[in-house]
């Protein structure tokens, strides 16, 4: 009897300790988010904000990348997901949150808001869809992958004034997902700079600067910007 008590405790300890020991060993999950501190607009049309209150729309996104785990692609066709590489917050809370920071930053507008509740009655709503937000990598490089639309609509007539699509690529040199995340960022904080100068012009119309000049998007003159404004002139 206690020949047989003594090797269930052996099996009892042997099995404690391989527990412990797989504990141990297991991943852990790593938590990313994109992140940059968006600068004031060095040059604006207006010096003063426009006397509008805008609305950002909590954005949408393509389906396949509606979830935590961080998107991985080696080829065109096939989509992969890290299991322990995840997102801390949703992709669509993520960048909605980003582009309010960066409108906020660049004391375009007097107000902006999220809810219809929680300001002035908006003028303007700002949303968009994410259709792309991913890493890029094969054996020899390794890219960070953004692409997104913007629409900004005139809520006295729901009629959109400005359209764009930001499609990017970035390589990252450093193969690691915490580098493709700060790519990602960096196009982020540059395609909303871009973004914001394109609505200062559509915003420099609506409060009558007919005089002001169009080069909102000479910087880039392959992602030209769509002013459906201009379709009735």
């Amino acid at each position: 009897m206690n020949h047989r008590v003594a090797i269930r405790r052996l099996c009892a300890a042997v099995a404690l300790v391989a527990a412990i020991a797989g504990c141990a060993s297991a991943p852990i999950k790593q938590y990313y988010t994109m992140n940059y501190i968006p600068e004031p607009m060095a040059r604006k049309r207006n010096p003063s904000p426009y006397p509008y209150t805008i609305r950002i729309k909590t954005f949408q996104i393509e389906e396949a990348y509606a979830r935590p785990q961080i998107v991985y692609r080696k080829s065109p066709f096939e989509m992969q997901y890290y299991f322990y590489r995840v997102w801390a917050v949703k992709p669509t809370h993520m960048i909605t949150d980003l582009v309010e920071k960066h409108l906020v930053a660049s004391g375009l507008v007097s107000n902006v808001i999220r809810r219809f509740d929680e300001g002035p009655k908006p003028d303007f709503e700002l949303s968009g869809k994410i259709e792309a937000i991913e890493e890029y990598n094969n054996e020899n490089v390794w890219f960070a992958h953004l692409a997104f639309r913007l629409q900004l609509v005139r809520l006295s007539d729901n009629r959109t004034v400005y359209s764009r699509r930001f499609d990017d690529r970035k390589q990252v040199f450093r193969r690691e997902p915490e580098y493709v995340v700060r790519e990602l960022s960096r196009i982020m904080d540059l395609r909303m700079s871009q973004a914001l100068i394109d609505i200062d012009a559509v915003l420099a119309r609506e409060y009558g600067l007919s005089d002001a000049p169009r080069d909102g998007a000479a910087k880039f003159p392959s992602d030209n910007p769509h002013y459906p404004e201009e379709d009735r002139e």
